[in-house]
């Protein structure tokens, strides 16, 4: 445990440190996010190099304990991640096409399970294991690529995406050490760490964007996290946990499908559906609505840590999320997430 509160505490300094130099850097180099332009909501040029400011002191405080604690994390992971994380960057300043930008991601993760990290079997409802074989290959990677693009795609207001990833990094070590997984958990606190450190300066006003860059890597690392710390286990209904705790991400991104198949738009165009745009539109400030989904977020991550701990392999845990599930379902077609957006947002922070 001391460990873990050391790798919290290196990561949460280190990004409160490193952010506001990366901002006064990009004000001087003019590396900002314009506020001209349809979908944007903020008032002012804000930079968007956010993702420098959590990338670099996370992978060398996790370089730094795979050698002083003897991790063993061999470099193909510190590679895999880097190379989804350099995508996302690229992108922050020429704006990749989204086949290259896929393909950054594809290479990373490909990294990433030739280093291990992979999902070999799934344990279903009342005890039952389903081993998976090659077919782990596949899920993994489906599983890596969706989550990843899940955190970029509500990156769209001051705090979100860093907000969530926090309490959804928090969560997942929680489980990771529920399940005795020591190395999943460190990761898990040293993330929470460097999100908390930059939310600092990215709550609503923003100072800083995460930018691809951040928001990739976030999408990266939490899936990573979850297929080490929760996926692999034997003592849950393996779905339930990650899907519950990257429940604004994994059903904002559902929601965004169904919203471009029945309204026969392509799948990667932007629109103004998305949650948070939804309760802007509602009149919402940025600050208000940024508070709503950490509310839903922390509401899905104790309900994950309660069935993780007490409903194990059983009835009552698949019933509850089911229930969970229903509510956010009903409550995103109330606000009209399967409807085409077009008007621009109005709420501000």
């Amino acid at each position: 445990m001391g460990n873990l509160i050391l790798v919290f505490m290196l990561g949460f300094l280190g990004s409160m440190i490193l952010t506001p130099l990366v901002i006064r850097l990009s004000h001087r180099k003019g590396w900002l996010d314009s506020s001209q332009g349809v979908r944007k909501i903020h008032t002012r040029p804000v930079s968007r190099l956010g993702g420098l400011a959590v990338y670099l002191p996370f992978m060398l405080i996790l370089l730094g304990s795979n050698f002083w604690f003897g991790l063993e994390l061999p470099a193909f992971f510190f590679l895999g991640i880097s190379v989804v994380f350099l995508t996302g960057l690229i992108d922050d300043f020429i704006s990749l096409s989204p086949p290259l930008k896929v393909f950054g991601q594809v290479v990373g993760i490909v990294l990433l399970m030739v280093s291990g990290v992979v999902i070999s079997f799934f344990t279903l409802p009342w005890g039952a294991i389903l081993y998976l074989g090659a077919w782990g290959y596949p899920l993994t990677f489906l599983w890596m690529l969706g989550i990843t693009n899940a955190l970029n795609l509500i990156d769209g207001m001051d705090g979100l995406s860093s907000g969530i990833a926090a309490i959804a990094s928090f969560t997942l070590g929680v489980v990771a050490l529920q399940e005795g997984r020591s190395l999943a958990a460190l990761i898990a606190f040293l993330l929470m760490g460097t999100e908390l450190g930059f939310l600092c300066y990215n709550f609503p006003p923003a100072r800083i964007f995460l930018g691809d860059g951040g928001a990739l890597f976030a999408g990266i690392v939490l899936s990573t996290i979850s297929v080490q710390g929760s996926l692999k286990s034997t003592a849950t209904f393996t779905l339930l946990v990650p899907i519950l705790v990257l429940g604004i991400p994994i059903f904002d991104t559902f929601f965004a499908i169904v919203r471009r198949k029945k309204n026969r738009l392509p799948l990667m165009s932007p629109d103004e559906g998305h949650l948070h745009h939804r309760l802007l539109k509602r009149g919402y400030s940025t600050r208000k609505a940024v508070l709503v989904f950490y509310s839903i977020s922390l509401i899905f991550s104790v309900v994950a840590i309660f069935i993780n701990r007490y409903l194990q392999n059983s009835t009552y845990s698949l019933l509850l999320v089911l229930v969970v599930v229903f509510l956010f379902m009903r409550w995103g077609l109330q606000l009209g997430v399967t409807e085409a957006g077009g008007e621009k947002p109005v709420g501000q922070s």
